[in-house]
């Protein structure tokens, strides 16, 4: 019996026949538009599921979070309007218009309590994510990016709800990074604190690593009112 573990009541989609488990790809547009209504069904839970939880977290499967060092950062940062992961922008085609999209790439991100509602409660995304995948709804999909989960995130957030105050966490490369390079050797450093693209055969050594680290220290620079950047060293 499992009491950490949370089964939602959705389909996530049958997945690209070209996509092979455990390896980087595309899933294919119905398994990712799934991906995004999974994201969304998190936050709308666990938002109410936890009701003093300050910040909800999506993070994938195959990810090692440091959490003593994750949550020292979190403990500098502000109560409310935090959006928080690895920065990135994507410029969109919508309606043949170009627009820019500002978003945490999806592997880890964090949200503070409001954002996370102000998320959940837009009504479009609220109507598409209990509507079944169907070829024919893609265009309505699309609409929102529900396709990418994390792109779709920034997009309700910043090009349609407009949220404010929002505050950007933008954590650098020395904290959130993949486990290897494209030659295979290991990218793990001491600042290390969100490890991508694990191998089961890893998470041994990285809790040999940093298992002991129970008090790191966490440092942040807050650059203007709404960017705040986690310090490496």
């Amino acid at each position: 019996q499992w009491n950490d573990v949370v089964a939602l009541p959705m389909n996530e989609g049958r997945v690209s026949p070209e996509k092979k488990a455990g390896v980087e790809g595309y899933s294919g547009i119905e398994a990712s538009i799934g991906m995004t209504r999974k994201t969304y069904m998190w936050f709308d839970l666990a938002h109410r599921l936890f009701p003093t939880a300050r910040y909800i977290t999506k993070g994938d499967d195959d990810i090692f979070l440091r959490v003593p060092l994750f949550v020292a950062h979190l403990r500098l940062l502000p109560r409310r309007g935090i959006y928080m992961g690895l920065y990135a922008l994507s410029t969109l085609r919508v309606k043949d218009c170009s627009i820019d999209v500002l978003f945490m790439i999806g592997w880890c991100y964090t949200l503070s309590r409001d954002v996370a509602e102000a998320l959940v409660s837009y009504k479009p995304l609220r109507r598409l994510a209990y509507l079944p995948y169907s070829k024919e709804r893609e265009e309505d999909f699309f609409s929102i990016h529900m396709q990418h989960e994390d792109v779709m995130v920034g997009r309700v957030l910043v090009n349609e709800l407009h949220y404010m105050p929002m505050v950007y966490v933008k954590v650098p490369d020395c904290h959130f990074h993949d486990a290897r390079n494209g030659t295979g050797h290991s990218l793990v450093v001491p600042t290390s604190m969100c490890v991508h693209h694990v191998r089961e055969e890893d998470y041994a050594a990285l809790m040999a690593r940093f298992g002991n680290d129970t008090s790191p220290v966490a440092r942040v620079d807050r650059v203007s009112d709404d960017t705040i950047y986690p310090l490496c060293d």
